[in-house]
């Protein structure tokens, strides 16, 4: 019998999951694990693989729906991505020459393939046509093509959504200014192939929620072998003359998908570890952990293994969550539950993700009988007496799904739709919940 908190093996098929899944509570979780491989820097790391010279060995790569439909892009446009020892990747690259696809590019569900494929494809011969699932043609892109166009492409969207029909030929390059208050995305995929333009890019992002996602994107870049400067909060210089070389490149862990993990910790009182929480990482959610201090919990490390001990009961608290707006899900959920008034703020970029989430975490957690508020930029939630029985919607939405698994952790009568949608980026969650201890059966209504 293996020991509570070990993975015991791969993720369950979605279609294993039922359509509504109830987690029974069984008070505080015990468990050590590592956090998958993350999707923001798989992405990258494809995006640049695919436009590099020679071969790039792509280590620990995240396999979930939207790395799949990264995957699946970057090869129709020419990057061979094979299998290699270890679970690894072997991206040959197109030496910054992209083909044009067949035929249009389906980014799925994942707005970072959509976006940064659309980038790319300016760099083909004769253009492409990106775009996707229902779900992702709601997704905001004008700011995305009008950059592109500043920068000498053609670009043209659907009255600034998706699908994006890119003109290919290349790149001018010069100075742009992209507004991206809605995404820190289009800052990213405009500077994945500024290396490629014929002359140095200055970008420079107005109202950017998050900039640690485009230096992390930076980040990236550099590690490929292109010359990128920042110049302050929100600008950037990328060099000409610095194409992306193959070489070895190690996908640290999902600090997003960990943050999940250490809010059952908090939610039940208990204790998770991470075990692969690299240290120096630079994403912004790995932020999460010292949010979590405020409401009561106890963070150590220990080298790379992350510990996260929950209080009897979280506390509420007023953070601005702009530099991490994923992490709204995360802390509302938390909050339903801490006894108080909690503000969060900043966020309102999260009304453009896979969901509104704003509102979707108004109105399921009200379902609990906890008082929200909702704000332009955030909640204000009045927790401490969430109870069951409620079904909660997910709303297709990855992040709403494992933020309600923490509060059915603690509450009891929670079912949750659709849980299944956490194959975007988090294939194995119910089965990691399961090695924590979290017990979880279809609903009997289902």
């Amino acid at each position: 019998m293996p020991a509570r908190g070990t993975r015991t093996g791969g993720p369950p098929p979605a279609a294993a999951l039922p359509a509504l899944l109830e987690v029974v509570p069984a008070g505080p979780v015990r468990a050590r694990l590592d956090a998958p491989a993350s999707k923001s820097v798989t992405n990258r790391a494809l995006a640049c693989a695919a436009l590099a010279a020679g071969e790039t060995l792509l280590r620990g790569p995240l396999r979930s729906d939207d790395a799949a439909a990264m995957r699946a892009a970057v090869g129709a446009m020419g990057a061979a991505v094979g299998e290699a020892e270890g679970g690894a990747w072997l991206v040959r690259g197109t030496a910054g020459r992209p083909r044009s696809p067949a035929g249009p590019v389906d980014a799925r569900l994942s707005g970072t393939t959509l976006r940064f494929v659309a980038a790319l494809a300016t760099l083909t011969p004769s253009g492409a046509t990106v775009g996707g699932l229902p779900g992702l043609l709601a997704r905001p892109v004008g700011p995305l093509t009008a950059a592109l166009r500043a920068l000498g492409a053609g670009a043209a969207d659907r009255d600034g959504f998706p699908p994006v029909r890119l003109a290919g030929g290349g790149l001018a390059g010069g100075s742009v200014t992209v507004p991206s208050a809605r995404s820190s995305q289009f800052a990213s995929a405009v500077l994945l192939v500024a290396p490629y333009a014929s002359a140095a890019v200055e970008l420079r992002a107005e109202e950017l929620p998050a900039p640690g996602y485009v230096e992390l994107t930076a980040a990236v870049m550099r590690a490929f072998g292109a010359e990128v400067e920042r110049r302050g909060q929100a600008a950037w210089r990328v060099g000409a003359g610095h194409p992306y070389q193959g070489g070895d490149f190690a996908v640290e862990y999902d600090a997003s998908a960990a943050a999940h993990l250490f809010a059952l910790a908090v939610a039940t009182g208990g204790t998770v570890t991470v075990a692969n929480a690299a240290e120096a990482s630079r994403q912004p959610d790995a932020g999460l952990p010292a949010v979590l201090a405020r409401m009561g919990a106890t963070v150590r490390r220990d080298g790379a293994a992350l510990t996260v001990t929950g209080p009897p009961l979280p506390n509420p608290l007023d953070a601005d969550l702009g530099a991490m707006p994923d992490q709204v899900t995360t802390v509302a959920a938390l909050a339903a539950l801490a006894p108080g008034r909690s503000r969060l703020r900043g966020v309102a970029v999260a009304r453009g993700h896979e969901s509104d989430r704003l509102a979707a975490l108004a109105g399921e957690l009200a379902k609990l009988g906890v008082g929200v508020e909702e704000r332009p930029d955030g909640l204000v939630v009045t927790g401490g007496r969430a109870a069951g029985p409620a079904r909660l919607a997910t709303h297709g939405d990855h992040r709403l799904a494992m933020a309600f698994a923490s509060v059915a952790a603690r509450v009891p009568g929670v079912a949750i739709e659709d849980p299944g949608c956490v194959a975007k980026t988090y294939p194995g969650f119910w089965d990691d919940l399961a090695a924590a201890g979290v017990r979880w059966r279809a609903h009997p209504s289902r």
